[in-house]
């Protein structure tokens, strides 16, 4: 079996949601962090392409969100040009040219549209910058729709704000993936309605075994699976209960997924964040509970490095090589070569 776990892994794992770029910012006193820190286990999980998600965080708003992110962005610059391992892609014939060199790509992602504040032309900045997917919202409200929560009801009512359609358009005649993951319910429903490229949740979980706004329904699960989207499925939220938070759990949403509209519209969105989580003072991690819910990590899938964990489970389970293979990396890029 682990040969055939190697096999499956020469080709390279794609996550499309990590929160690197505001780590790095965080840590913009020193060099190579990109190489010191996250490298390793990059490789030793042979990640192929990584979502790398602009975040900025409620200290940092309304008055900084524009410095920090592009600070963010400028940190991811200067880093990958300290480490030749990396290459930062704005389009599928870059991350196909990253591959070939065995370079890993990063991919610049936006989650949360406070970077932009109510001017669209910034969204033009961005892209010129490297920004190739965008979600509307995290959890909370901002100019442009309103988030899910993390509780069983209790979103916003309303749908995107004027602004918000403004910047899903702007975005398809782009050449922007549009994200739903965070969006309230409504949100979902009207940027669908809007869009005409397949639409992609970069990393959630299904309600059924997490019942939160956050995550998305069947019903919504469905809606994707129509437009030939995709869903990236999250490490984190696999269960409000920690003796669920297992890789077996973590499968089940991926079968759940898989049953429902096919293993063409299932990838992975790891959304790793034990690493920032560890560095935040025990204050600053109630907060998180009392505001979202207590993150719950699957401790044989807590990094890059555990990549090879999930490959075998999903072997041990019973998914062919072809299944297996669509998982880890070849929906993804068939959203990559049909959108960028």
């Amino acid at each position: 079996m682990a040969e055939r776990a190697n096999r499956l892994h020469a080709g390279g794992i794609i996550d499309l949601h990590f929160d690197l770029p505001m780590d790095l910012y965080e840590k913009r006193d020193r060099k190579n962090v990109l190489e010191t820190e996250f490298l390793r286990e990059f490789e030793e999980g042979n990640v192929g392409v990584a979502g790398v998600a602009i975040y900025i965080e409620d200290r940092y708003l309304p008055e900084t969100g524009l410095r920090v992110a592009l600070d963010q962005i400028a940190r991811l610059y200067a880093e990958t040009e300290q480490c030749g391992r990396f290459a930062i892609c704005k389009s599928y014939r870059e991350i196909q040219k990253a591959r070939g060199a065995d370079k890993i790509a990063l991919l610049i992602t936006m989650e949360g549209i406070e970077p932009l504040g109510t001017d669209l032309d910034l969204l033009r900045a961005f892209y010129e910058l490297g920004v190739r997917s965008i979600g509307l919202t995290h959890a909370r409200s901002n100019a442009a729709g309103h988030g899910g929560v993390f509780g069983a009801s209790g979103s916003s009512s309303a749908g995107l704000t004027s602004f918000g359609q403004d910047v899903v358009r702007e975005c398809e005649r782009l050449g922007v993936i549009i994200d739903l993951a965070h969006i309230n319910p409504a949100g979902f429903d009207e940027i669908l309605s809007i869009t005409t490229q397949p639409p992609i949740v970069s990393h959630t979980n299904v309600r059924r075994y997490y019942d939160i706004e956050r995550n998305i329904s069947d019903e919504q699960i469905e809606m994707i699976g129509e437009r030939g989207g995709v869903i990236g499925i999250n490490s984190v939220l696999v269960s409000p209960r920690e003796e669920e938070s297992t890789m077996d759990r973590y499968i089940d949403h991926i079968q759940h997924v898989a049953d429902l509209i096919g293993i063409d519209c299932v990838g992975i969105g790891f959304d790793f964040f034990e690493f920032i989580y560890r560095q935040w003072p025990e204050p600053r991690q109630q907060e998180l509970a009392a505001k979202f819910t207590t993150p719950r990590f699957i401790p044989d899938l807590r990094n890059h490095s555990h990549a090879r964990n999930l490959t075998r489970r999903l072997i041990e389970r019973g998914f062919t090589d072809e299944q297996i293979e669509k998982i880890l990396r070849g929906n993804w890029l068939r959203i990559f070569q049909q959108v960028l």
